[in-house]
């Protein structure tokens, strides 16, 4: 598939970002290592698959705000039970976009709605709360750029959580859940971007 995409591209030079004044969309889809951070032990990270879709302005020629939509397939093993939790995030990137050359630069704050948890077949989504924090940081690469001006990027996005995304459970056992659990996602990503 990458080399279907640099067979397209006929331009080596690309910059950054569309032009002052101008919309822009992007899509991306890859693939994320997602783990728990926080007071909880024995886990360890599994990967899942990510979709990205993003609408910005470009201000200037190198800064540029952005909103968009992040679906991630996340999963977390524990090694005790030897069984791993599978949640469906999606999450709602605020970012500012810094462009230097080939490059973009990108931080915010996004909001992680849990849509869902399961584990052996059993839902745990009501140990979760419905929304929590988190700080998007990304690094992005336009590799490429086709004859209609279009761009190709690589993409590596780190999600780190702000706010616990655990409910306070006392199970009848005795056990409850751990203090804080926060998400922990990279991602790796191969995107196109375009005028609107």
């Amino acid at each position: 598939m990458l080399a279907a995409i640099l067979t397209l591209c006929g331009i080596t030079t690309v910059s950054a970002q569309t032009k002052q004044g101008e919309w822009y969309s992007s899509g991306s889809m890859g693939i994320g290592l997602a783990n728990f951070a926080g007071d909880i032990e024995d886990n360890k990270s599994k990967f899942g698959i990510t979709l990205n879709g993003d609408i910005g302005y470009n201000v200037t020629d190198w800064f540029a705000p952005s909103i968009g939509i992040t679906n991630t397939f996340q999963s977390v093993g524990y090694t005790v039970l030897n069984k791993s939790m599978h949640m469906d995030v999606l999450s709602v990137p605020l970012l500012m976009n810094f462009s230097t050359g080939p490059f973009v630069l990108k931080a915010g704050i996004q909001p992680d709605f849990m849509l869902s948890a399961r584990m052996n077949g059993f839902s745990y989504r009501d140990q979760f709360k419905s929304v929590s924090l988190s700080v998007p940081l990304a690094l992005n690469w336009n590799f490429c750029q086709d004859s209609d001006g279009d761009l190709w990027f690589v993409e590596v996005r780190y999600h780190l959580g702000l706010t616990k995304m655990n409910k306070d459970i006392m199970f009848s056992n005795g056990w409850r859940t751990p203090g804080s659990i926060r998400n922990s996602l990279i991602m790796l990503n191969i995107g196109y971007k375009c005028d609107l």
